[in-house]
């Protein structure tokens, strides 16, 4: 039977003088599942993210990890939720541009205060980034920048990957190699994607997608 990864139940979100950005949002993913979250620029994508991955919070409602409500949690439970169970990607890759591939994928061991030199390997090979794995972060293509921070993101194996807008600054080759390591991620390693965009075009890679328009969710399977 197939386990939900994360659970939203009546989520609402509200800034002061504007109407609610997300309002009264219901859904499950299940693991393992490849879910888009589309519409169009302010719809709340990204606003939604952080909130699953635990970086804002909501107004009011409920959100599961799996199992596990984050609501209300302290920064610190929320911390160590986000170390063991999610990874992020990020539009702009958010790798420390003095820093070298090698080390920017190894990132998350110091956080959690592991050495894993083997995994650290798999990874750089698994998303074809080995051969630049010495050049710093500045230097290498927008492609194996966000490689990398794919790399990364999985470094600490979360069950959860949340991707926010991760092919905006790509050219179309680059955006096709970036969704097949998503899919490389789900299928070798189990792992749930959740990702954000405002193209209809790439969330048709996704197995559910879900439409964010004037605060509401329309789940198209």
């Amino acid at each position: 039977m197939s386990l939900r990864a994360i659970e939203v139940e009546n989520l609402r979100k509200e800034y002061p003088g504007r109407k609610a950005v997300l309002d009264g949002l219901t859904f499950a993913v299940e693991e393992r599942e490849f879910v888009a979250i589309f519409g169009i620029s302010g719809c709340g994508k990204t606003t939604l993210l952080n909130i699953l991955g635990g970086l804002d919070n909501p107004t009011s409602g409920e959100v599961l990890i799996d199992g596990e409500s984050i609501v209300g949690r302290t920064e610190d439970d929320l911390a160590a939720i986000r170390l063991s169970k999610i990874g992020f990607v990020f539009q702009d890759f958010n790798l420390i541009a003095d820093l070298t591939i090698r080390e920017n994928v190894s990132l998350p061991l110091r956080f959690s205060g592991a050495r894993n030199e083997t995994r650290v390997q798999e990874l750089l090979k698994k998303f074809d980034i080995l051969q630049v794995a010495a050049e710093t972060a500045n230097k290498v293509s927008g492609g194996e920048a966000q490689r990398a921070a794919i790399a990364r993101a999985m470094m600490n194996e979360p069950r959860i990957i949340l991707a926010d807008e991760p092919t905006g600054n790509l050219d179309s080759e680059n955006t096709g190699n970036v969704m097949d390591m998503f899919q490389l991620v789900r299928r070798d390693f189990d792992t749930t994607i959740v990702l954000a965009t405002h193209d209809r075009e790439l969330a048709e890679n996704a197995t559910t997608k879900i439409l964010l328009a004037d605060g509401k969710a329309v789940i198209e399977m």
